[in-house]
């Protein structure tokens, strides 16, 4: 076998037998230090290997770890896994080879070891009866089935389109579409946000008001002001997937279910960006609030983005509106689709990988924060949270020190609607998994936040 040549997985499963990821490990170190396996020969990807070994994706992703930690593999974004090249006689004991380049930190993309495999749910969905009937199914029987039992409220209407980004696009435009004419179209958003959702926004011509949140969600006097503001609706985050601190909490969203009755004109949009990923079922205000509250729940950070669907559930009016903005009423997403989605819902090994994808993204959370914190810079994250925080006073600055060193992390300031202090947001779904390397990283921003000598980084 050559350098940069594609392992085949039948054959490199013939040469490791074992059924353990410790074995698997030390017979794929074997190989590479046998020659077998020369630096920069590509390892088929882990579900193809696991498929032609026989064993699950989880232990060859611990496997192959394993093995990336003792420095004989290099994981490269969109490049896959190749095995790396020998350490050079003279470098330094200890250092490690990672290249924090390949690590995606600056958008919140998952990790695609930890999404499940589509094509058996894909090809269990081209079973579907009505597959070509003429009539849209704005949401097939087969997920509505599965997805009504699981809802935290009684929706009145249901529709699944193309992604929660749309799902949220469709339901802030909806909302705000009965504005009087001539006058300000207001939507009060949850503090931080994703800077493309308020990019699109603006687009629309729809001002967004900025909504301050603490470890309990929307506080009630920052949703009152923004009410009394003139919006249509307000923006919730439920699963606190990018909030700075906590989540919903059952209280708050009571309190919050309080304020807002008395405002029947105010629509309601929950957005559950996490779906299955969340740790629970976040709260709602749809229990009190069924004639006022969408909730829309997201399926691509858990499923892939290439699954396409969303789910919004609650009420009829608002629902409707969504479905008529959709090329007024004519599109629907595909049965296909939505089968296919039906079918991860039901399956317990798509379970079982999300039980592992929430331990994991939890473990990854829990070791950022704890690096960071080891070394005086008091991060944050939500409870579900897809990105950790870290406060800075100057974001500039700390993001051109760390794009020295090949770090590449987002401004915080993009997400926030109203001033806020200084911060950096690293999407955690693809950290390393890896402690040294997180304190590493961890080293590296307090660097960049400190250091008023940008040569140092040169």
């Amino acid at each position: 076998m050559t350098a940069s040549e594609q392992v085949d997985a039948e054959w490199l499963a013939q040469r490791l037998t074992a059924t353990s990821s410790k074995d698997l490990g030390h017979g794929l170190s074997r190989l590479i230090d046998g020659g077998e396996l020369p630096p920069g020969a590509h390892l088929p990807t882990i579900r193809d290997f696991a498929r032609a070994a026989g064993v699950s994706p989880g232990t060859v992703m611990t496997a192959w770890s394993r093995v990336r930690d003792s420095g004989r593999l290099q994981t490269r974004r969109r490049g896959g896994t190749v095995v790396a090249a020998a350490p050079h006689p003279d470098a330094e004991p200890g250092v490690s080879s990672f290249d924090w380049t390949h690590v995606e930190m600056s958008v919140v993309t998952p990790d695609p070891v930890l999404q499940p495999d589509l094509r058996a749910a894909l090809t269990a969905a081209l079973s579907t009866p009505d597959l070509h009937a003429a009539r849209r199914a704005h949401i097939t029987p087969e997920l509505l089935r599965l997805v009504e039992p699981t809802w935290p409220f009684r929706a009145q209407a249901w529709n699944c389109v193309g992604g929660g980004s749309e799902a949220l696009v469709l339901a802030s435009a909806a909302a705000t579409g009965g504005a009087v004419s001539g006058a300000d179209r207001l939507i009060a958003v949850e503090e931080p946000v994703s800077p493309g959702y308020l990019e699109i926004l603006r687009n629309l011509g729809i001002s967004a008001v900025g909504v301050h949140a603490d470890e309990h969600g929307p506080t009630p006097a920052s949703v009152a002001a923004a009410v009394r503001s003139g919006v249509s609706a307000v923006v919730l985050q439920p699963s606190g997937a990018y909030a700075v601190a906590g989540a919903l909490s059952a209280e708050r969203a009571a309190e919050l279910g309080e304020l807002l009755s008395e405002h029947p004109d105010v629509w309601v949009i929950e957005d559950d960006s996490a779906g299955p990923l969340a740790t629970a079922e976040p709260a709602t205000l749809g229990t009190r609030l069924p004639d006022q509250v969408v909730r829309i729940r997201s399926y691509c950070k858990a499923f892939g983005i290439d699954l396409r669907s969303a789910v919004l559930g609650g009420s009829s009016e608002l629902v409707e509106r969504t479905v008529r903005l959709r090329s007024f009423g004519m599109a629907a997403n595909s049965r296909i689709l939505q089968n296919a989605l039906a079918e991860l819902i039901a399956d317990e090994a798509a379970a079982d990988l999300m039980g592992r994808a929430r331990a994991i993204y939890g473990r990854r959370r829990a070791t950022a924060l704890q690096a960071f914190t080891e070394v005086g810079l008091p991060a944050s994250a939500g409870r579900n949270g897809f990105v950790v925080w870290v406060p800075v006073p100057d974001e500039t600055s700390a993001l051109t020190n760390l794009a020295r060193q090949g770090i590449v992390v987002a401004a915080g300031a993009k997400s926030f609607v109203t001033s806020a202090p200084g911060l950096l947001r690293l999407s955690l779904l693809q950290l390393p998994d890896d402690v040294e390397l997180i304190d590493g990283l961890a080293h590296a921003v307090r660097a960049a936040i400190h250091s008023a000598d940008r040569e140092y980084f040169d």
